[in-house]
């Protein structure tokens, strides 16, 4: 879905009056997260419906531009295509509310605890259009009944009562977006820090190296790997997944024709080596392998007028003929 696309359904849900509100809960459970359905009162239902709409509306108010995660920059105008190997199992979480809600079961205080919840899941749908949103839950927007907490009665009401239930706050940021076909990251903060963002970076490039050990034309590809896995070098981790993803290098040109354009490149052969046999790519330095995965990405480009070569990427100028 284009961005335009998903503005759309947004704003459409967020405007009609027949849009309706599911919530759900995601708890942690023995190490393992489930999904909770929740059964709420008329008023209470009609109240997340209302809250949700209003933020979903006010959200897409903004201008964004969307972008594979893989290439994230944390810009405050982007939403998030999650285009890594797997999903995190909270995501899962939220893909089954939209995807299998019928057979998600309902909370049940025998045997949930609100202490264990670490999302809320809101899922609007008109009968036509649906998205589910996921909002992170902190454990300060939990309200315990253990202790000695107050409660005020009621608005105009100066009189206090122990409380003595537990009270769940559902926070008003939209962290991700799923649509029946992708997830959307939204809040990119939240990913970093509670959803192993790192570490599914690292272990996707690593798949992605494979790509390259089937061409067989780097020398030593273990050099990557463990600048990857041993170093933790998430930058050069999100460039690998970056050129390998959708290279049109690698899907079009052949070995030699790499090795040959490296060789004549004014630049590119002054930072990569190519073995006596001229038959694979020597990148034995970190900057030797950040220019060859800018290599895969096509970031290299000859202009026709001028005959300079440039840096696509950022239009710099490589070096002059």
């Amino acid at each position: 879905m284009s961005i335009d696309a998903l503005s759309l359904t947004a704003q459409t849900l967020a405007n009609d009056p027949q849009t309706v509100g599911v919530m759900f809960f995601i708890l942690k459970q023995q190490n393992q997260f489930v999904a909770r359905k929740v059964e709420l009162s008329a008023v209470a239902q009609t109240a997340l419906t209302a809250e949700v709409k209003l933020e979903l509306g006010e959200f897409f108010e903004g201008s964004y531009v969307l972008r594979d995660l893989t290439a994230a920059d944390q810009r405050q105008d982007a939403i998030y295509r999650y285009n890594l190997q797997s999903y995190p199992p909270q995501l899962e979480r939220l893909i089954e509310t939209f995807d299998a809600a019928a057979a998600i079961p309902d909370f049940n205080h025998a045997n949930d605890q609100v202490t264990d919840l670490k999302a809320i899941v809101a899922v609007l749908g008109n009968g036509i259009d649906t998205l589910a949103i996921y909002k992170h839950h902190y454990p300060t927007n939990t309200f315990r009944r253990n202790g000695f907490s107050l409660l005020r009665v009621g608005i105009g009401q100066d009189r206090f009562e122990k409380l003595d239930q537990d009270i769940v706050r559902m926070g008003h940021t939209i962290d991700f977006i799923y649509d029946g076909a992708e997830v959307f990251v939204t809040n990119f903060k939240i990913l970093e820090k509670f959803f192993g963002y790192k570490e599914a970076m690292k272990a996707d490039a690593i798949v992605k190296l494979e790509t390259l050990t089937g061409r067989n034309i780097i020398e030593d590809i273990s050099l990557l790997r463990e600048r990857i896995s041993v170093q933790g070098d998430v930058t050069f981790a999100k460039k690998v997944i970056r050129a390998i993803a959708h290279s049109r290098v690698l899907d079009t040109v052949g070995n030699d024709q790499i090795i040959q354009f490296i060789k004549q490149h004014h630049s590119l052969s002054k930072k990569i080596k190519i073995n006596e046999l001229e038959t694979r790519i020597i990148i034995e330095t970190k900057i030797s392998q950040n220019f060859f995965m800018k290599l895969l990405n096509d970031d290299y480009l000859r202009s026709e007028l001028t005959n300079f070569e440039y840096d696509a990427d950022n239009k710099d100028l490589v070096e002059a003929p």
